[in-house]
């Protein structure tokens, strides 16, 4: 395990704009990832964090850059 966690989100909408600045500001924490079915969602996010962006969930948990997963979907 290493000290920073590398944080994969899943689901882009109106929650994740609360949730990831202020995890984004932690200091053991890096946002790598997002799998969101909308194309624009991710694009902002790839702006953003420059992260790697998913069409799925699947995709996401697949990723070799992701240590967990934070749900941020129905």
């Amino acid at each position: 395990m290493t000290d920073v966690i590398r944080l994969g989100i899943a689901g882009l909408g109106v929650a994740s704009t609360q949730i990831l600045p202020p995890l984004a500001k932690l200091p053991f924490i890096k946002i790598t990832a997002a799998a969101d079915t909308r194309a624009d969602a991710l694009a902002k996010f790839r702006q953003a964090y420059d992260g790697e962006g998913y069409p799925s969930v699947e995709g996401l948990c697949r990723s070799a850059n992701v240590d967990a997963v934070y749900i941020a979907t129905p």
